[in-house]
């Protein structure tokens, strides 16, 4: 897993926590300039600094990708079930899973703002 990946987790499970980010610099030793160059791909975080990661957001990241790609795999199962869905998969038939989880999350999460 590479620091841009890393990134992508962290501020999506920040986000779900609502945990912000000074607090997890702090809680996890991490700088906002090192978080950055993460960000870029300039650098990833060590083996150490993933496990301290993992202990401040209470995840495992291979368990966290695991269970995201099965949730994303079951999304797209729904999704060919239902006819009038199936030009998400002929528009984005090269798209990865996560990918496609991560546009139901947006997607969800504009429902929810919508309801307010």
């Amino acid at each position: 897993m590479n620091g841009k990946e890393i990134v992508q987790i962290v501020e999506e499970i920040l986000s779900k926590k609502r945990i912000s980010k000074q607090q997890f610099y702090e809680e996890a030793g991490v700088s906002s300039a090192t978080f950055s160059q993460w960000r870029t791909g300039l650098y990833s975080p060590s083996a150490a600094k993933m496990k301290q990661i993992e202990d401040v957001l209470g995840i495992s990241f291979v368990d966290y990708e695991k269970a995201k790609d099965t949730e994303a795999e079951d999304i797209l199962e729904s999704i060919r079930s239902r006819p009038d869905l199936k030009v998400l998969l002929r528009s984005a038939k090269d798209v990865p899973p996560s990918s496609v989880y991560s546009l139901v999350a947006q997607l969800e999460l504009e429902k929810e703002r919508n309801k307010q």
